[in-house]
């Protein structure tokens, strides 16, 4: 004889249950691939400092008129 354990059927999943993990799958993937480039990036600039790099602002010319001048 057949136990009763082997005879079950499975009913489907409840309205919206699959948006739902398919989503939750998604935002982990998104959350995973955001800590990844975050770590990344932070490599980088780590790496860059301010050893013998170009600085992201030039030092101001002697030409610039910003009203800083001493010319009268």
């Amino acid at each position: 004889m057949a136990s009763a354990s082997n005879n079950t059927t499975s009913c489907p999943p409840k309205r919206g249950q699959i948006k739902a993990q398919i989503f939750g799958s998604l935002a982990k993937t998104a959350v995973s691939a955001a800590s990844k480039v975050g770590k990344a990036v932070g490599r980088i600039i780590g790496e860059g400092g301010n050893g013998g790099t170009a600085s992201s602002t030039p030092p101001p010319s002697p030409n610039s008129s910003d009203g800083n001048s001493d010319v009268s």
